[in-house]
């Protein structure tokens, strides 16, 4: 499983996520919004997402439990 972790400037948000990928142990490459290309969202505002390719822009807690299928 490949996970890219892009942080926002929404600091309590991307936060939210870190802390999140963190506490599960899950392996992720932490992108910086510079020399990315944006797809459908605006890299640095709104944290995101993307797991083997489909990404997750501003996913809360029960999203992110879904997406790794964690109980």
């Amino acid at each position: 499983m490949t996970v890219r972790f892009f942080p926002g400037s929404k600091k309590q948000k991307s936060t939210l996520i870190e802390g999140f990928l963190q506490q599960f142990h899950v392996d992720h490459e932490l992108v910086q919004p510079d020399g990315t290309p944006s797809r459908t969202f605006h890299l640095g505002t709104d944290p995101a997402v993307e797991v083997d390719g489909q990404t997750y822009v501003d996913p809360n807690v029960d999203a992110l439990k879904k997406i790794f299928r964690i109980q």
